[in-house]
């Protein structure tokens, strides 16, 4: 048995006591709260991205009458491209957050898991491999978005040279 004094007011003590079991439930339930935070990494960058591809999006909106009929042409390949960049951004960021949710229900479950006397082991399994699911969604959609990006890069050579 694990215990442990919590003081509130000077003098009052309060002891806690946690079983073993309470304990190894605690560190269970802790696991998926570290892929948490790996989620909220990958849609931090997303989002970034994203921001990047709304800006450059208004910017050509802004400076469209200002061009020539043929820049404008090239304006409207690169309006199409940043499009479809932000389609698989929104995507990405909308799978990883389903699979951010799945995750937080996991952790509930694993904790009303160890409370009640109903075994949800295959709930808690589902639900599981569910997040995995939106996240290999996730991750596929941004990678779809990399590409994109990646393809439709145009970089003088001489911005390349050292």
């Amino acid at each position: 048995m694990v215990a442990f004094t919590l003081t509130f007011v000077k003098g009052a003590n309060m002891e806690i006591h946690l079983t073993d079991s309470a304990v190894e439930l605690i560190q269970l339930s802790l696991a998926p709260v570290f892929l948490l935070v790996g989620i909220g990494q990958i849609i931090n960058v997303v989002t970034g991205r994203l921001a990047r591809i709304i800006d450059r999006a208004r910017w050509i909106e802004e400076h469209q009458k200002q061009t020539s009929p043929a820049q404008r042409s090239q304006q409207g390949l690169e309006m199409t491209s940043l499009r479809r960049r932000m389609r698989f951004a929104n995507w990405s960021i909308n799978f990883l957050t389903g699979a951010a949710v799945a995750v937080c229900v996991d952790v509930i479950l694993l904790l009303l898991n160890g409370l009640i006397d109903t075994s949800l082991d295959v709930t808690i399994l589902v639900t599981f491999i569910f997040g995995l699911v939106l996240i290999t969604g996730g991750l596929i959609a941004f990678f779809l978005e990399v590409s994109l990006a990646t393809a439709t890069l145009k970089v003088s050579s001489s911005g390349l040279s050292d």
